[in-house]
């Protein structure tokens, strides 16, 4: 089976189950990327499924070219290497061709800031309008519905939701992981009303809402954190504003995010367990985290 196919397919009561939910129809979308950094990782192959209101079902699918080298901490993960895509087409083109393709419907992903992080920067790099769409997360409303639940999913990854809701998934293949978000959202929308939660649960932004250049860019003083956190070194960062008691946070980066707020860096608190995005604005300063310190405790 190509990567343009998927194995997994929606019934009737699902469509009719997410029309509920998406009365204008929705189209869910998937990327694969170089890295987990939206503002300096790229795009390696973009999927998208889109219901009409009528429930007509269309998909899009394009391999991309990076034109850079692929890591191989990501290669183990999707599979794609820099010899699959050398005679894939570079980013622009597809990237027009799914804005069309999407049209005026809301968007939904799972764990959507970080796919939208990429596609809404890389139509910014190229001066692509993207209409003023709604985003929802499938991720954000399995926690806010299963969580006050007795029965749950261990933990909510898109493969674990996918065998919680009862069908197999080829991860990390972007138009499998499209149909599983469709079919997480169908079965959250299937649950009695009483244990629903309102779709403004799963609410993430409006594309339009990313319309200033200052939701992209960044202080040239902290160009050597892109290279931190691309070899994904433990940090300590100086914050401003923090809540601990100490402004020096021990972190565990997981990206670099365009937000409309402006851009964050996306990573697990050390202190905390959580994971959280802090400002680029509000970092002082930050320095490299020798694991062998945090193993042994901050004294």
């Amino acid at each position: 089976m190509s990567r343009s196919q998927s194995s997994l397919s929606l019934t009737p009561g699902e469509i009719t189950s997410l029309l509920a939910l998406f009365p204008k129809g929705l189209v869910a979308v998937d990327l694969e990327t170089t890295g987990l950094s939206p503002l300096v990782d790229k795009i390696i192959e973009i999927a998208a499924v889109k219901i009409t209101p009528e429930g007509e079902i269309t998909s899009f699918h394009s391999l991309i070219n990076p034109l850079i080298d692929i890591p191989e901490f990501t290669i183990q993960f999707h599979g794609l290497t820099n010899d699959h895509l050398k005679d894939a087409p570079t980013l622009k083109k597809p990237l027009k061709e799914f804005w069309d393709f999407v049209g005026r419907h809301p968007m939904i992903a799972h764990n959507s800031s970080f796919d939208l992080g990429y596609l809404i920067k890389a139509s910014h790099d190229f001066q692509i309008e993207f209409p003023p769409l709604d985003v929802y997360d499938s991720c954000r409303w399995g926690r806010a519905v299963y969580r006050p639940l007795e029965k749950q999913p261990a933990n909510f990854k898109l493969s674990t939701m996918s065998e919680f809701c009862g069908f197999k998934l080829n991860h990390h293949v972007a138009i499998e992981d499209t149909y599983a978000c469709l079919k997480i959202m169908a079965a959250i929308g299937e649950l009695p009303i009483d244990q629903k939660t309102p779709r403004e649960k799963s609410f993430v932004f409006r594309l339009s809402q990313f319309d200033k250049n200052d939701c992209f860019n960044f202080s040239t003083r902290l160009n050597g954190l892109t290279q931190l956190v691309q070899a994904k070194n433990l940090l300590t960062l100086e914050y401003k504003g923090t809540s601990i008691k100490d402004s020096h946070r021990p972190v565990r980066p997981i990206g670099l995010m365009p937000l409309p707020r402006g851009p964050v860096l996306f990573a697990e608190c050390l202190l905390t367990g959580m994971n959280k995005s802090f400002l680029l604005k509000k970092i002082k300063s930050y320095a490299k985290l020798e694991a062998s310190y945090w193993r042994a405790g901050p004294q």
